[in-house]
């Protein structure tokens, strides 16, 4: 083969590769913006051309949020790991970084999260955006990623041109800028990428999972539907100024209500209000929402649909494909749950951390509601029949505290208990000072 040729096919392919992963930082871009609300308007102007938008705004409502933290419940109650106090303590701030992780696995698919020890705990940074490098022997576990650091672009002093990027292996870490020139380097000689790799849901044939395009799509639909419902109402309310036997040069688009227009004899003019159902509109956005909601094991309620609020029994049957949904969701982070701890183990070890090899994690369940008497007897059957603790059963009511905090107070609320039950004097023993009367009738009882 030519060497033109072998030229032409590897910058086809160096081409293609570029292309893929230039629009996967823009799916990504575009899924964040979605979840965070910024700027969602630059995705619906598109559908519409620039006049209407001097009538009235776009509509940018953001449903993309609410779906995706309600569609991630593995951290939401947190989860109990059986390690140590010292491992706690390392730990203190893990289950409100893994609730934000989840989350983003559940919008993007796929993320990568490095594991670092800063100050006396660790820490876990999300990289949202990364390409990955691979053994080729192995498709599916990157062995190194590149990736572009987040730049600081509420700095005023920043340039926008001053991208920077960083890589990770095995042993090193490696800072560089958009030429490829290295700006940072360390060697950490881990013997392992010290980054964890989350996916929505197991892979099948990429290494990158789907994210939710189906909510993005709803939202961006939703937004068109109720700019033009807006746009509509508008109309309806001000009408479309029209008129006849007016030179066409003279015309206007469309004129203000404070505006005069001055015709010529024989000219007619009107004003026509366009028709349009506005509650069908309504039930196509409410339909839309809902279906999105069914599809992924979930069900909404609009306020205006009011109703008796459900039993705890009529949500848990109502919510059962959602539930089964978490149960197999728990699996699978229960399996990044143990990667985390392999890397943290050896990310500690030069810290003088010594983590033991034994792991052990329980996620925290929702709970359904309950009225207090199912509370009472279910604690009741918990407590008899070795279940549970007084102390466990102050903790889940007081998160605040820890278990030795709870059984100390325990302890000192049933001493105090016991001891104010046997000085108490009923008030009818009482004297007008407050001390037993010592007047005694003649059977031996006391008397006021």
């Amino acid at each position: 083969m030519a060497q033109y040729a072998k030229d032409l096919i590897a910058q086809s392919i160096k081409d293609d590769k570029l292309h893929r992963l230039n629009a996967k930082r823009k799916e990504i871009e575009v899924y964040l913006n979605f979840y965070t609300g910024t700027s969602i308007h630059q995705y619906i102007k598109p559908y519409f051309d620039a006049i209407p938008f001097q009538e009235v705004p776009v509509y940018e409502m953001n449903i993309t949020k609410k779906f995706i933290n309600k569609m991630s419940k593995i951290y939401t109650l947190g989860a109990v790991r059986n390690v140590n106090k010292k491992y706690t303590n390392y730990t203190r701030k893990k289950d409100v970084s893994f609730k934000h992780i989840e989350r983003m696995t559940r919008l993007l698919g796929t993320i990568a999260t490095q594991v670092t020890y800063e100050g006396d705990k660790f820490s876990y940074h999300p990289i949202y955006f990364f390409i990955p490098h691979f053994d080729p022997s192995d498709p599916f576990n990157p062995i190194a990623i590149s990736y572009p650091l987040m730049s600081p672009v509420d700095d005023p002093s920043y340039g926008s041109g001053e991208e920077a990027f960083a890589y990770i292996d095995d042993e090193f870490y490696i800072e560089y800028d958009k030429e490829g020139n290295i700006v940072k380097e360390e060697v950490h000689n881990l013997g392992r990428l010290p980054v964890v790799f989350t996916h929505r849901e197991h892979q099948i044939d990429s290494f990158f999972v789907d994210g939710a395009s189906d909510i993005i799509n709803c939202n961006t639909h939703v937004n068109i539907t109720l700019t033009e419902m807006q746009l509509g109402l508008r109309y309806q309310m001000f009408g479309q100024p029209w008129a006849t036997g007016v030179p066409e040069a003279d015309m206007t688009a469309r004129a203000g209500s404070d505006m005069i227009i001055s015709l010529p004899e024989g000219a007619n003019f009107g004003i026509a209000s366009p028709g349009g159902n506005l509650q069908a509109v309504i039930d196509s956005i409410k339909f839309q929402i809902e279906l999105l909601a069914q599809s992924n094991h979930m069900f909404v309620q609009f306020a205006q649909d009011g109703g008796e609020t459900p039993s705890g029994v009529a949500l848990q049957i109502k919510d059962l494909e959602s539930f089964e949904d978490f149960k197999d969701d728990i699996e699978l982070w229960r399996q990044y749950e143990n990667d985390f701890y392999e890397i943290e183990q050896l990310v500690g070890s030069p810290y003088g951390i010594k983590l033991p090899n034994k792991f052990g994690i329980d996620f925290l369940e929702p709970d359904y509601p309950k009225s207090e008497s199912e509370k009472v007897l279910r604690d009741d059957w918990d407590l008899k029949n070795g279940q549970t603790t007084l102390a466990e059963i102050m903790v889940r009511n007081n998160k605040d505290i820890t278990m030795e905090e709870a059984e100390r107070k325990i302890e000192e609320n049933l001493e105090k208990n016991v001891t104010q039950l046997t000085t108490f004097v009923p008030p009818q023993l009482q004297t007008n000072d407050g001390e037993e009367s010592e007047n005694v009738n003649d059977a031996g009882n006391r008397r006021t």
